[in-house]
């Protein structure tokens, strides 16, 4: 059974969303929505253990904006976030074994040639191509980002992502250094970044110590400066916006944002509810999705890879 024939079984997902359909005046195939429920099952696993272990979470970025103004995801949208606060973030991590197969709760720590600064939470049944990273050996089902909430202070934040920034890059080079078509681009990262004295857990333990520098002091502010996609000013936010949450529709199921979600979408996206021009409404993620394969046998079988 694949993961989709079991998704339909289970039936919290009603018939007429697997169809193919115009939103937003944006074309989303049937293959999309299989991905979309293969994300939305990550996100229900999650929160379980999240809600089990009575720890804090909310979605994150176009997740939440999705929620608020699409009641759903962004028709052009192919992911999936959401954002913890360190302490919880961390127990989080400390409950990886709860996930079991085909979910992987996936950090550098429990897959050590996994070069990304966050966990993802991965289905092992479904496969996810993304290149230049096709030859680093790590689990490469379809996932939802799991983004740790940190101390900062509007004084901080820009060095403090700058040297995040500079260390993502040395894992970015690691894990394409193995790409057999390598572009001029890739030749040029590898040879600026990789550094043969640093193995991916010396770089995630690296980003960690710099994004908790300030989780010793109270600042008033949170961000996800584990993750460099926005500027500075656009990645700290007031912590009462966190001070509660609201579980919104999201397509049938429902999703928690924190309560001052205005406030976080105006920071990120200026008039949130004004969708961008259609020439500008397309996917943004260089990803191919094969949502009813299992990585280990679509890599075998595509790139000649064994795990």
């Amino acid at each position: 059974m694949t993961e989709i024939e079991r998704i339909k079984q289970e039936g919290w997902l009603p018939e007429n969303f697997w169809a193919e359909e115009i939103r937003d005046e944006y074309f989303v195939s049937a293959e999309m929505k299989k991905v979309w429920a293969i994300e939305m099952d990550l996100y229900r696993e999650v929160t379980r253990i999240l809600n089990k272990h009575n720890l804090r979470y909310f979605t994150d970025g176009g997740t939440t904006l999705g929620g608020v103004r699409h009641k759903g995801f962004i028709p052009w949208d192919d992911d999936l976030d959401i954002c913890v606060p360190r302490e919880d973030y961390e127990k989080l991590h400390q409950l990886a074994n709860e996930f079991k197969d085909p979910y992987f709760l996936q950090s550098t720590v429990t897959d050590p040639e996994y070069g990304y600064s966050f966990m993802r939470l991965r289905n092992s049944n479904t496969s996810v191509v993304v290149k230049p990273f096709t030859h680093a050996m790590f689990n490469q089902g379809i996932y939802i980002d799991i983004f740790p909430l940190d101390n900062a202070t509007m004084e901080d934040i820009a060095p403090r992502m700058q040297k995040i920034e500079k260390l993502i890059h040395k894992n970015s080079a690691y894990m394409r250094k193995n790409f057999p078509q390598k572009s001029e681009n890739d030749l040029q990262k590898i040879k600026e970044f990789l550094d043969p004295n640093m193995k991916p857990i010396d770089v995630w333990n690296e980003i960690n110590k710099e994004a908790t520098a300030d989780n010793g002091i109270e600042t008033g502010y949170w961000s996800t400066i584990v993750t460099t996609i926005f500027a500075p000013s656009k990645n700290i936010f007031p912590k009462s916006i966190f001070d509660s949450y609201k579980d919104i529709p999201f397509e049938s199921i429902s999703i928690r944002v924190p309560a001052g979600f205005h406030e976080l979408m105006t920071i990120y996206y200026g008039n949130y509810m004004e969708f961008p021009p259609v020439e500008k409404r397309g996917n943004w993620h260089s990803l191919e999705f094969y949502p009813e394969i299992p990585y280990k046998q679509l890599y075998k079988e595509m790139f000649g890879i064994e795990y």
